[in-house]
């Protein structure tokens, strides 16, 4: 997914279940990533090594939304064997390094190191082949407030990122309208950021919460688009049943 998303739209869902048969399910319905979020979700770590494997089955890429910005939380993120991780609430280029520091190996990061992990096939996959590998998982970084889109350019200019990752509920949490994420105050900002990213060659991402949204963040160019969450999904499929 990390090549198709620099080229074409890649579709996901936000996942908050800590029912693993959900995660795998997900897989069979063709979508190409899971976001199986621990800001907002009550899964936890073991769980996610299961929602890990049902992920990997499936065959849909596996992105964990750790808490915050901490590089232990980053570094057990990865060490499931997720195929990346999302880092919120990035306000400055400092955060941006710290995120892509923790979530990298040397050369490129320091994170904590031990192979005998789920990710390394716990010690029996080749060492320098682990590390190797372990560098090219997907990092998404979330700006989802105004004083990360005032740092835009530094962080921008950090290397080591894959996705730039928009949260409008956030973002309008920060202007003082939350809730209003197609308000034009809202929607204004995040063409600046898309601008910017775009100009800087960097993927991006963004949270929408309805399909007629999709095409128009197709059209702005975002390549990484995250549609609503599971839970919520399967609660409007319910409705339809209803008629």
């Amino acid at each position: 997914m990390k090549t198709k998303m620099t080229t074409q739209t890649v579709m996901g869902i936000f996942s908050k279940t800590t029912d693993s048969n959900l995660v795998e399910a997900t897989g069979l319905s063709g979508l190409d990533f899971i976001i199986l979020d621990m800001e907002h979700g009550p899964a936890t770590l073991e769980t996610m090594h299961n929602h890990v494997r049902a992920a990997k089955i499936s065959g849909i890429t596996s992105i964990i939304r750790v808490k915050g910005m901490e590089s232990h939380a980053i570094s057990s993120a990865l060490d499931t064997g997720a195929d990346g991780v999302q880092v919120p609430n990035i306000s400055t280029a400092q955060q941006a390094r710290e995120a892509v520091n923790s979530a990298r190996f040397y050369p490129n990061g320091n994170r904590g190191v031990c192979r005998f992990v789920r990710a390394a096939q716990f010690g029996e996959q080749d060492r320098n082949e682990y590390f190797a590998t372990a560098n090219k998982k997907i990092v998404v970084l979330q700006v989802e407030g105004v004083e990360g889109i005032k740092n835009l350019d530094e962080i921008l200019a950090v290397n080591g990122f894959d996705v730039l990752f928009i949260g409008p509920y956030d973002l309008s949490q920060s202007i003082g309208k939350p809730g209003e994420v197609e308000s034009e105050e809202v929607m204004g900002l995040m063409q600046e950021i898309a601008t910017k990213a775009k100009a800087k060659g960097i993927v991006l991402g963004a949270f929408s919460d309805n399909l007629e949204r999709n095409e128009s963040l197709k059209k702005q160019g975002f390549n990484y688009i995250a549609y609503s969450v599971d839970l919520n999904v399967y609660i409007d499929a319910c409705k339809k049943i209803i008629g």
